[in-house]
């Protein structure tokens, strides 16, 4: 088979390393024999996979000038360069698409989609203040510690964080760019606490936060900036307890609390005495995507929120309900997704996250006594992965953007020897930067990943099934479920996926490949983690790994064992011999070995028959960072495939290297490959390709941004 066919238009080493040179020094004359085609897409990954648009820019303005000929890719050039100064905020984006139609107005495509942007451009502007103050977006940090769990001070100070160094709930100050942890829980070996959502106070002098406390279940707290001594505010085993926003008197905070037998409940949990008022409760699934967002109207009236629009579907409305009698109205319905990002400080604008024209933009509605006054309107295309943070008093709004990539790569081994024939490549897959978890069919004709759509609150996942000899693909989009981790049943006819329904329990289903049908194979009791599970070689019974019942420790500390369950039947038994500690397994080509791999900071690759026995350690190393090494077999069993990371400064960098051991043990192979963040390997049944995901060759770190003077003027004094 020629392997080429695997991925359609794969980018190559020569064209990265082009985009490196042409950074460097600006579109050399050196590489002007370079095609337009290859310049062209070397931009793109810059702009893409890199994110780097100012470098962009320049890519596609040498594009122009090297090659004035070649009118098409020089207007798609064009194009691009006013997309790059558009997600930047800057106002040479409307220069830019202008130049499109003016100068290549037989460019039909590239005309037509210049004057959309134009349009949608023009319209957004003519909503900002008029006078000095100018639309801007501007990045106030960037960094291994940039965290999006927190929220920012109402006088725009401060922006509350969690110091993953330690676990800590620590306050950046952002003109000095100065940290300070308000709690010292110590390091990670001397505790496991650690903290999570936060939200600051209307004056600005005490933040509510989340954490983990020493028994791991969740606390809500609060604390002072200047006397940071925490008390605790709520706390019950059996809850999860998620911080919302404060009332304007101070008063009162706005919580949702679940547990295993009650849905969730959103109310008012009283400073004072911890007494709560349940404002809003019912069993759909609040937090389907990323945590919600529920916020109060400066004047305390209404509370704002968005929800899911019926059983069915995870897009949302958003609505407002009054605090006094629990009145709900609609305020923004479309059949689209639309998802709260903020209640202006002035009480007079509700700003908001829509899919509705095909992105994810900011969008604005004027409200007035607990209604919307007029059509909502958009303020910025493009606005990406954000998390909201808040707004200041000024009316900025503040956001934190992931910058962790993630995509498909694909590369050649020899079976025997283990060189690598051919460098990882990326495959140039749609939704570049959103593909994870690839796996070959058992015919190998066949790959199937995760695809992850829209930003923020609006994010989920979306199965492919990519056509490996053709390049055609499908998508499935079983809107019921969340899920992730496919893996196809022996015939074909299926693939497996872990994920949760609306009563959050961990699950394994099966899709029907052809028609989308969901049913499940697996549904855990509630508090239950599975953490992998892969098909018996006759695709009658399924092995699983899943914590105990009564295991209440963090998913990596948690006790877990191998379990097979009898898909027609449902019964299930523990694997004869299985140990405690088993998490990730690969079932080997024979069907008759699994390897397994725990979670631990001890690290210990073992085998076990699949009819039961004693496991066989192959080899154990040190690794202090909770994440997922997924272990597969290749060479037709004789090997295994995993990887050691290599952590840099306090864990926040991770090198993989890439290893291969012998099925009977000995000293494991160094296969020369080092990659950040490399995970969930899949072996092609030739034995020859391998498909895994990564966020690279560097660690993009996240940030955060603001976005100011976007706000229209008040119409009412005109």
């Amino acid at each position: 088979m020629n392997r080429k066919k695997v991925f359609m238009g794969v980018i190559g080493l020569a064209v990265a390393f082009l985009v490196s040179v042409l950074a460097a020094n600006n579109v050399s004359p050196g590489l002007s024999q370079q095609s337009a085609e290859d310049l062209y897409q070397a931009a793109l990954l810059k702009k893409e996979a890199e994110g780097d648009l100012n470098g962009a820019i320049k890519l596609f303005q040498g594009i122009i000038v090297k090659f004035p000929d070649r009118r098409d890719i020089a207007a798609k050039a064009q194009l691009q360069i006013g997309v790059c100064h558009e997600k930047l905020g800057t106002k040479e984006a409307e220069k830019a698409f202008q130049k499109v139609i003016d100068n290549y107005p037989e460019q039909s495509e590239a005309v037509k989609e210049a004057k959309e942007k134009l349009s949608l451009l023009l319209k957004a502007q003519a909503l900002v203040k008029t006078g000095d103050s100018e639309f801007k977006l501007r990045q106030v940090w960037t960094g291994p510690l940039v965290d999006t769990c927190g929220a920012v001070s109402l006088d725009g100070r401060y922006l509350s964080f969690v110091d993953w160094e330690t676990g800590d709930l620590a306050i950046r100050e952002l003109a000095t760019g100065t940290n300070r942890r308000l709690t010292d829980k110590g390091s990670w070996i001397q505790s496991q606490e650690f903290a999570l959502f936060s939200k600051w106070s209307r004056d600005g002098k005490y933040i509510l936060y989340q954490w983990v406390n020493e028994k791991l279940f969740y606390d809500l707290r609060i604390v002072s900036i200047d006397i940071p001594k925490p008390r605790i505010l709520y706390s019950n085993f059996d809850d999860y307890v998620h911080p919302f926003d404060w009332s304007p008197d101070g008063k009162n905070v706005l919580v949702g609390i679940s547990s295993k037998e009650t849905p969730w409940r959103i109310g008012l949990l009283s400073i004072e005495d911890g007494s709560f008022r349940i404002l809003k409760s019912g069993d759909k699934d609040f937090t389907a995507g990323s945590p919600p967002v529920f916020t109060f109207s400066p004047d305390g009236k209404y509370i704002a929120f968005s929800f899911p629009q019926d059983e069915d579907t995870r897009n949302r409305d958003i609505y407002l309900m009054s605090v006094d009698n629990k009145e709900e109205t609609s305020l923004i319905s479309h059949p689209m997704n639309d998802s709260l990002l903020g209640w202006t400080p002035d009480g007079k604008w509700i700003l908001f996250a829509s899919d509705r024209t095909g992105s994810t933009d900011a969008w604005i509605v004027r409200v007035d006594k607990g209604k919307a006054v007029h059509a909502p309107e958009i303020v910025k295309k493009d606005l990406g992965q954000v998390e909201p943070l808040g707004f200041a008093l000024d009316g900025s709004f503040y956001y934190g953007v992931s910058n962790q990539m993630k995509d498909i790569y694909s590369m050649d081994i020899d079976p025997g020897s283990g060189k690598i024939l051919s460098p990882p490549k990326k495959a140039t897959l749609r939704y570049e930067g959103s593909n994870q978890s690839p796996a070959y069919s058992e015919d190998g004709k066949y790959l199937a990943y995760i695809s992850t759509r829209g930003y923020g609150p609006l994010r989920r996942n979306v199965l492919c099934i990519h056509d490996v000899q053709t390049g055609e693909e499908r998508e499935l989009n079983p809107e019921q479920i969340t899920f992730n981790y496919p893996r196809w049943s022996p015939d074909g006819r299926f693939i497996s996926v872990e994920g949760y329904a609306k009563d959050r329990r961990e699950s394994i289903y099966k899709v029907d490949v052809q028609t989308g049908a969901v049913d499940p194979i697996v549904q855990a009791e509630p508090g239950i983690v599975i953490y992998s599970h892969r098909w018996s070689k006759d695709g009658k019974s399924i092995f699983y790994t899943r914590s105990a019942p009564d295991d209440k420790r963090v998913n990596r500390y948690r006790s877990s064992q191998i379990f097979i369950r009898d898909i027609a039947s449902g019964q299930e038994k523990i694997l004869s011999g299985s140990p405690s500690d088993a998490k990730d397994i690969d079932i080997s080509p024979d069907g008759r070995w699994l390897v397994l791999l725990n979670r631990d900071d001890q690290r210990e690759l073992r085998v076990i028959p699949t009819s039961g026995g004693d496991p066989r350690a192959l080899y154990s190393f040190e690794n202090r960072l909770n994440v997922i090494i997924s272990p597969a077999w290749i060479a037709g069993g004789k090997y295994i495939l995993f990887y050691q990371l290599r952590p840099d400064s306090m864990g926040a960098d991770t090198t993989c290297e890439l290893m291969r051991i012998s099925a009977e043990g000995g000293e494991p192979q160094r296969l020369g490959l080092e990659m950040k963040d490399f995970r969930h390997f899949s072996v092609h049944p030739d034995g020859q390709n391998i498909v895994f995901h990564s966020t690279g060759s560097e660690i993009k770190w996240g940030a955060i941004w603001v976005m100011e003077n976007f706000l229209p003027a008040d119409k009412a004094k005109k």
